[in-house]
């Protein structure tokens, strides 16, 4: 069992940004929960959701969502006052004492302590407002649908799991079969019928259709942004990449989230076209595997002295999505989000190719201990990737909110190594 009283304390900074549009993110979340609590307020309805439920559904149904997980990050970076302990440490903590272990997921333990806590007020930009509604998945995460019946149950809302179909797709751009479109479609069907139920707002087609076109045309924003970011020097590294996916992952659907990458694009596009980089004299390009540290984003500028910069982090970035279906937008959204693969076959192609076009000559991976879906995989992640490509990786462990089960100097000192060996490698 972890033990996290343990760790080592860590000194905690943000990352250093070179893009001017990453630094307008926070000022982003700002209003967008200050926005989700003015919905609130006038009466209108609430959802408390997951990062992998198709997010049109909310805007098309006059619904303003809020996310555990995302909450969960937030409170990661956050503290009531500067000689008090972060939010997420203090809501974990609440979580444990009252009998949930500290080796389930960090999102889980701090949203939980958070509902333990009975003030949902007592938080950072004043809180998720009380739920209508709770929507959940199946997919990606196992202790997501337990989580998410146990919060619904504690605040006594209505709940619903959308069922998507696991795919055993090696392609990275693999297609569902038609059984399963017309399965997740139906899911899909329910879903909205139980919105309606709940909430009495009737589901108009065409809000679906109006939110999936500003959905489209943001992801086209977003690969074009991945295209540029292929240049040498690398015009926008994952510091940026993390710290810009909160309008494209939570906000999907939204002009604001289209005005948002339209910017974004603008600026990576006069980066690669003046040739300057997320840091001079670039030497070797990494990747970084799996969820960050959100309570040490510092780390993503680690290799930055030694002449090296994540170029690229696949997870939260979008494959390129299927041609428009807008005469039925309810299967368009299905086979949208069933495409791709969900296997580890799919995730290790994936990932080869990733290293291949973003010429990649190392891999962080963050070997988060209270993951399963990021842990399970890792060690078969870094043998291919080595024997495959010969790219070397370094393991870093820790939890994605909880600073606890983190061990800077162990870390430093793996990553110190690490960075000696690309040298070696791009010296040879």
């Amino acid at each position: 069992m972890i033990q996290p009283e343990s760790a080592t304390k860590i000194t905690t900074s943000a990352s250093r940004k070179s893009l001017e549009t990453a630094k307008l993110t926070w000022p982003f979340i700002k209003e967008d929960f200050a926005q989700g609590h003015r919905h609130k307020a006038a009466g209108k309805p609430v959802a408390w959701s997951c990062a992998a439920v198709e997010k049109e559904l909310y805007y098309a149904m006059g619904i303003h969502p809020f996310f555990p997980e995302q909450f969960a990050a937030l409170c990661a970076v956050r503290r009531k006052s500067p000689d008090m302990e972060k939010e997420a440490v203090r809501f974990a903590k609440i979580a444990e004492k009252s009998g949930y272990s500290a080796d389930l997921c960090g999102y889980q333990r701090v949203v939980t302590g958070y509902v333990l806590n009975e003030d949902l007020t007592d938080a950072s930009l004043g809180g998720m407002p009380k739920p209508d509604l709770m929507i959940t998945t199946s997919c990606i995460c196992d202790c997501r649908m337990k989580w998410f019946e146990d919060m619904a149950q504690r605040l006594n809302v209505p709940l619903f799991t959308l069922d998507r179909p696991e795919q055993n797709i090696s392609s990275i751009t693999g297609s569902p079969a038609d059984y399963e479109i017309e399965y997740y479609t139906a899911q899909l069907e329910d879903c909205l019928k139980f919105i309606e139920d709940v909430t009495g707002n009737k589901y108009q087609p065409e809000n679906l259709i109006q939110s999936l076109g500003w959905s489209y045309k943001t992801n086209e924003l977003r690969q074009e942004i991945l295209q540029l970011r292929k240049a040498a020097p690398a015009p926008m590294g994952s510091t940026s990449g993390f710290a810009t996916v909160y309008p494209g992952l939570y906000c999907s659907g939204t002009k604001k989230a289209y005005d948002f990458y339209k910017a974004l694009r603008d600026e990576v596009k006069a980066k690669v076209k003046d040739g300057v980089g997320e840091i001079e004299n670039e030497k070797f390009r990494l990747l970084w595997y799996g969820i960050p540290t959100w309570y040490n984003m510092s780390i993503l500028n680690y290799f930055e002295k030694f002449g090296g910069v994540f170029a690229y982090e696949p997870n939260y970035n979008p494959l390129p999505w299927p041609p428009r279906q807008p005469e039925d937008p309810i299967r368009e959204l299905a086979l949208r989000s069933l495409q791709g693969g969900t296997s580890i076959a799919s995730m290790i192609n994936s990932l080869i190719h990733d290293c291949q076009v973003y010429n990649i000559s190392g891999v962080v991976i963050s070997y988060l201990i209270t993951c399963r879906p990021f842990y399970l995989p890792a060690l078969e992640i870094k043998r291919v990737l080595e024997r495959e490509l010969g790219i070397p990786c370094v393991f870093i462990e820790g939890d994605l909110v909880d600073e606890r089960l983190f061990s800077e100097g162990q870390v430093f000192t793996r990553l110190d190594a690490f960075a000696e060996q690309l040298l070696r490698k791009a010296a040879a």
